[in-house]
């Protein structure tokens, strides 16, 4: 149980992260203080959304970590956190309303899947 705390703790970290990151790397100008008035909010938000995201894939992925032995190698462990990531967003994507929410979570679920497997495979 612990290490699976300490693996989720360092993916949410990372989704929050990059999810901060992704409009300054596309647009060094974009700044939120035009977008979000409510910076605490904004935040409030992000980790409601970003926690439950988060630990839907987090709790997929242990499963897939204990049980697919193989996994703790490098080259059958990326390829399969990265494809849950993205088959998890795919089933997003069919249940979300609007896909600008959905698109816009891509990055940040991938590197947080692959943050996931990296910090559990070190543990």
């Amino acid at each position: 149980m612990r290490k699976f705390l300490i693996s989720y703790a360092a993916s949410l970290l990372t989704f929050i992260i990059i999810w901060f990151l992704i409009p300054y790397i596309s647009d060094p100008s974009y700044s939120y203080e035009n977008d979000l008035p409510n910076i605490v909010g904004f935040i409030v938000i992000l980790i409601i959304f970003g926690s439950v995201l988060d630990l839907i894939v987090c709790i997929i992925g242990e499963v897939l970590y204990s049980n697919i032995k193989q996994c703790r190698k490098f080259r059958v462990g990326i390829p399969v956190f990265t494809g849950l990531a993205l088959i998890y967003i795919f089933i997003l994507s069919l249940f979300t309303i609007t896909s600008a929410y959905a698109s816009s979570l891509v990055v940040p679920i991938i590197i947080g899947s692959l943050a996931f497997y990296v910090v559990r495979r070190k543990i």
